[in-house]
Parts: C-alpha cells; sequence; structure tokens
C-alpha cells in the first residue's frame, strides 16, 4: 500500500483543485524519519521516530515494525508529540542486524486515513567500492564447463544440419561421416540438466532461470532420443528454438529482455553455423581422404560465411555495448577482461578465414583443411570465453540487498527526475554519489512485492568517468566519486524489467552551500500573497508526450496547505544563485522519495518548480499580478 497517495502527496496542487478552484486538502507528508529511511545504523535505535508535516491521529497500535522475514518487532503503543506531528513509538528488544519495515497508518486533518511504510538497516554496512562487479562465481569452474558443453551441442546440431544440406548439394556422392546427432543431444540435454540441478540446489526453487533449463534440457532431449531418425531440418529446428530459450537466460537476455534476448539469439545462430559448418566439412573431408573432394563444399560455404562473421561480429560488439557501462570496465573487471580475449580470438579467427579464402582455389586440399583445422581450434576456445562471460557477473549491477549506507556526513547535495517510468533520486555527498530507484508498483519499495530487476550505469559526462555503483539496498546503488570544485554533470542511464527506463542528467555544482532558512523564507513570502496563477505539467513517463498544462489561481496560504514542504522540520537546502538576482533552491525527503528543486526571484516568491516522486514528474510555472 506504499505511495498510495502519491498525487496527493507530491502534487502542490491536486488534480481536483484544477477542476473545481476549490482550497486544496492535502494528506500528510513524512518529513524526516528516525532512523532515517533507507539508511542504515550502528545499533538498536531506542525509539523510531516519524515527523510529518501537520498534525496526525494514531491508534496505540498504528505502528507496526516487521524484521527481514515478516516477523513482529516489540515496541510499545505509540506516542504523540508536538501536537500530533511528531510520532513516537520505542523499541522493546535488541534488533539483530539486518533490514526493517516500518507499517504506519495515521488518521489526516481532513479525516482520511493514510498508510504506508519505509525500512531501515542495522549493524548494516554499505558493499566496499571497489569495482562495479556483482554476483556470485560459487561454482565458477563447473557452470562455465556445462554452459560450454551446451553451445558445443547446439553448435553441432545446428552447424551439422547446415553443413549437411551443403554437402548434400554440393558434393552429393561423398561419404557421409558418422552422425552426431544423437550424442549431441545428449551432451547439451545433460548439460542443462546438470545447470538446473544446480539452480534448484542454490537458490531452493526453479525460478525463471529454472525454468529456461528445464525447457532447454527437454528440447535438447528430443534429438538425444531419436538420432538419425531426425531429417536435417527437424535437428536445426530443434536447434532453433533452444537457442532463444538460452538467450533469454543469458546477461542480456534478463537486463535487457526481449531486445537483449534477441541479440544474443542472432549472435548464437550465426556462431552455431560459422563454427558447425566448418567442422561438419572438416569430417567430411577427413572420411573422403583420397576419394570425392569436398573442395566444392568448402567454396559453396564461403560465399556466405562473410555475411557469417560480419553478423558474428555486430551482434557481438551490440551485445558488449548493453553489457559494459563504460570502456573502463573493460579492464577494471574479469568480466571486462574476458570480453577483450574474445574480441582478440575472433580477430584471429578472421585472419584464418581469410587465409583460407584466399587459399581454396590455389591451395592443396590439405593444406585448406590445416587451416580450418587451426580456425575450428580458435573458435572452441572462442566458445569458451563466451562460457566464461555468461558465467562471470556482469560489469552492471543488479539489484540486491546487500546492505545499506549509513548517512553521509557533511554537505549533501538531493535531485531528482524521471528516466521514462523510473525515479532516479540521487545525492551527491562528499566523495559519494549515491542513486535511489523507485517505479510506479510503490509496494517493491518494502516488503509487499519483489523489487525489479535494476540496471543501470552512471559516469560524469564532462570527463567521461564511469562511476563504480554497488547495490546498497533495494533500489540503491552508491559509488566513489572525486568531485571536482565548479560545474559537472552526472549522466545516469537506468532501465527496469517491466518498466520503461531512459537516459537522465544532473547538474553538480560542488561544493555546495547550505541553508536553513531558505524554506522559511520561501513559505513566509508565499503565505504573503494575495492571488496567482500556477500553470502545472504532470508526466508519469518521459518518453510519452507531456500531458497538456493546466492553471489555476490560487492564494499563498492554500498553496502552502498543499505543499510538502508546508513546515517545519526543514531538510537541508542548496542554494545556488541565478542571474537577475534569482537563486535556485535544491533539496529532498527522502522518506517519500521526494525532490523538489525552486527557482526563486529577489524577494524569494517562487519562480518554477520542479518536483519529481515516485510516480510522476511535475513541473510548475508561477505567475503573478504587477
Amino acid at each position: 500500500m506504499s505511495r498510495r497517495r502519491w498525487a496527493l502527496v507530491a502534487c502542490v496542487v491536486p488534480v481536483l483543485l484544477f477542476a473545481t478552484a476549490s482550497p486544496a486538502s492535502a494528506h500528510p507528508t513524512l518529513l524526516s524519519t528516525t532512523p532515517a529511511a533507507g539508511y542504515s545504523v550502528a545499533s538498536t535505535p531506542s525509539a523510531i521516530t516519524m515527523v510529518f508535516d501537520e498534525p496526525v491521529s494514531v491508534a496505540p497500535h498504528g505502528v507496526r515494525v516487521d524484521d527481514g522475514s515478516g516477523h513482529a518487532v516489540g515496541t510499545s503503543d505509540v506516542a504523540s508529540e508536538q501536537g500530533g506531528r511528531r510520532v513516537v513509538v520505542n523499541t522493546l528488544e535488541a534488533l539483530r542486524a539486518g533490514r526493517y519495515v516500518v507499517h504506519w497508518e495515521v488518521t489526516a486533518q481532513d479525516g482520511d486515513v493514510v498508510a504506508a511504510d519505509f525500512d531501515f538497516a542495522v549493524g548494516t554496512a554499505a558493499v566496499e567500492l571497489s569495482g562495479a562487479e556483482s554476483g556470485s562465481s560459487s561454482g565458477f569452474p563447473l557452470i562455465a564447463l556445462l554452459r560450454w558443453l551446451f553451445v558445443l551441442s547446439l553448435i553441432a546440431l545446428l552447424g551439422g544440419a547446415v553443413g549437411e544440406r551443403i554437402v548434400h548439394r554440393a558434393v552429393p556422392a561423398a561419404t557421409r561421416p558418422r552422425s552426431l546427432v544423437r550424442v549431441s543431444g545428449a551432451v547439451g540435454s545433460l548439460a542443462a540438466a546438470s545447470l538446473l540441478v544446480y539452480v534448484v540446489v542454490a537458490t531452493g526453487g526453479f525460478g525463471r532461470a529454472g525454468i529456461l533449463l528445464a525447457v532447454e534440457a527437454a528440447g535438447l532431449a528430443v534429438p538425444a532420443v531419436l538420432g538419425q531418425r531426425m531429417r536435417w531440418w527437424m535437428v536445426a529446428t530443434t536447434a532453433l528454438v533452444v537457442i532463444p530459450v538460452e538467450a533469454l537466460r543469458n546477461h542480456l537476455g534478463s537486463q535487457h529482455g526481449v531486445t537483449g534476448a534477441l541479440v544474443v539469439a542472432i549472435h548464437l545462430v550465426a556462431l552455431s553455423v560459422w563454427l558447425g559448418v566448418l567442422f561438419h566439412l572438416l569430417r567430411v573431408a577427413r572420411a573422403n581422404a583420397g576419394g570425392a573432394s569436398v573442395r566444392r563444399a568448402f567454396t559453396t560455404y564461403s560465399r556466405f560465411a562473410v555475411v557469417l562473421f560480419f553478423v558474428v561480429a555486430v551482434s557481438g560488439s551490440v551485445g558488449a555495448l548493453m553489457v559494459v557501462p563504460s570502456l573502463g570496465t573493460l579492464s577494471s573487471t574479469a568480466y571486462g577482461r574476458t570480453l577483450l580475449a574474445k574480441v582478440g580470438l575472433v580477430t584471429a579467427v578472421a585472419v584464418l578465414a581469410w587465409r583460407v579464402r584466399r587459399r581454396l582455389l590455389s591451395a592443396t586440399g590439405s593444406f585448406v583443411t590445416r587451416l580450418v583445422r587451426v580456425e575450428i581450434v580458435v573458435l572452441v576456445v572462442v566458445l569458451a570465453a563466451s562460457a566464461v562471460l555468461i558465467s562471470l557477473p556482469s560489469p552492471e549491477p543488479a539489484t540486491a540487498d546487500l546492505g545499506y549506507p549509513t548517512q553521509a556526513a557533511g554537505p549533501v547535495i538531493r535531485l531528482g527526475g524521471l528516466a521514462g517510468q523510473i525515479a532516479v533520486g540521487i545525492a551527491a555527498s562528499e566523495n559519494q554519489l549515491e542513486v535511489r530507484l523507485h517505479t510506479p508498483d510503490g509496494d517493491t519499495d518494502t516488503n509487499d512485492a519483489k523489487p525489479p530487476a535494476f540496471h543501470l550505469a552512471a559516469k560524469l559526462s564532462g570527463r567521461g568517468e564511469a562511476v563504480n555503483l554497488q547495490p546498497c539496498g533495494r533500489g540503491c546503488f552508491v559509488g566513489p566519486v572525486s568531485w571536482t570544485a565548479g560545474l559537472e554533470h552526472v549522466e545516469v542511464r537506468v532501465d527496469a524489467t517491466g518498466w520503461h527506463g531512459g537516459i537522465i542528467s544532473f547538474p553538480i555544482r560542488w561544493a555546495p552551500h547550505l541553508s536553513r532558512d531558505a524554506l522559511p523564507r520561501v513559505r513566509n513570502v508565499m503565505l504573503a500573497q494575495k492571488t496567482f496563477r500556477v500553470v502545472e505539467s504532470i508526466t508519469s513517463d518521459t518518453t510519452a508526450p507531456t500531458p497538456a498544462a493546466q492553471s489555476v489561481t490560487i492564494d499563498g496560504p492554500e498553496f502552502i496547505d498543499g505543499d510538502p514542504y508546508a513546515g517545519p522540520p526543514d531538510p537541508d537546502v542548496v542554494v545556488e544563485p541565478r542571474p537577475g538576482g534569482h537563486h535556485l533552491l535544491t533539496f529532498g525527503l527522502p522518506a517519500e522519495g521526494i525532490q523538489v528543486e525552486l527557482e526563486v526571484d529577489a524577494s524569494y516568491r517562487i519562480v518554477h518548480e520542479t518536483l519529481a516522486a515516485p510516480n510522476h514528474l511535475a513541473t510548475r510555472t508561477f505567475k503573478y499580478s504587477r
């Protein structure tokens, strides 16, 4: 139920107000929490406090604290302080290290019941900021070997079927070698089944990967059972059915959905035909030593080998760009170094293939087959590198709950916006960048649903340096940054399973100037305004057309009453001067996942406002009477 009230909490002027021009009736905003929402504390907090922007009523058991397993933690009855604006509940037992969720329900002044939740952690520190790799390498050698055998079986099936068709047309009288259909299917099915067992044992259930592996094992069991009874097109069809399933299980398929899976599938098909046909032709040449010449079959194959190499190179390059967030990770991560090795091996294969094609018409058959053997050996090593790549963690961090960060010390710049449908909030502090992500289904922020798989990369666009982000909780990522004095931009590219993502850029001017009296000054000035016009535009997806703007005439007290920063306690506000005596004020409300940017004139009247919330982005322009 968290963030159910997003429209009322985050909008300064509710939609209803635009239709009726009646006074706003906003629900209370959670301004701050102790412990801070989304952060870690070293030991058990003696109490949990929540401060709202207006008085609220709460039942004696209106606040419940659950541990990471969903079990309730012992707490006292709820106490109200500061006229109902501060809600306090004491903890009655020591909290073990881990994650906790605070569920709260209050009654607003207008009688509406509002419920939501926030989380924090005890005794868990953020992961070390030494690199960008994530994931486990447990069982790595065995996994890499099984995946290598699995892909080899696909190559033998698909490439063998295509190669057999080429020999049948080019050299129909040639002696055929023993079929490898049965053994290839058996090896592939056994490899997929072994990977399935590993997944079930390691995770305690099937999951998405287990289901895909089960389909692969069942599919390859068909040629293992039928063997030579299958026609060439039946064998090829089996491989072409299994390859897309494997593509969905690949890094690209799991991180980028159908698009990533399509790139992997094209790459696997082209590579399988390239290597599989070569291997089959080599076996045919050996079976016909001193007999029918297979030169014509090699010549036929060479006509489309160039196209296959082009497809392999392009699809591999596209896939690398989608997985590797920056050039820096090519040398700083095992994944990147393995990828570079694979590129070098593919280059060697290209040189060998070029020599084979040039020698086809002039060299002896034995010389050609020797070159082909070398080409096949190198390609098999390429496949081994591919198996290692699939087994290694991707340089892009995946969603994980590895520990929450502690609150940053010193000045913090908080900015926010929407990248597609995904809310992106950043906190730039001394030597650190923190990124918080929210999807429109706010239940994933706590225990109500499994969080989506986030994939993101951040870089300092001016320097071209990547930020090595590591997971720090649900939708939380943190990385080291050495800020330079002056203005630079942080570019964040993000997507999530099931949601539209995108790219968003944030300006960071270091070091920031903080102000404690900026918001009180804005409130006092706005309360004194008789009437003014607000033109507002709200979007929940920046990839879609922006809805038409609406306007309303309102007075100062109405505006402040419906605003999420209507009263103390005020967050730290970063103030930057702007031309014409204007100032830019930026601040955030982490408990609500809200970031606000205000441009004020010389008298501190609001001229423009941008409010980023987990469900939408609102921009407002203010028009005053002269």
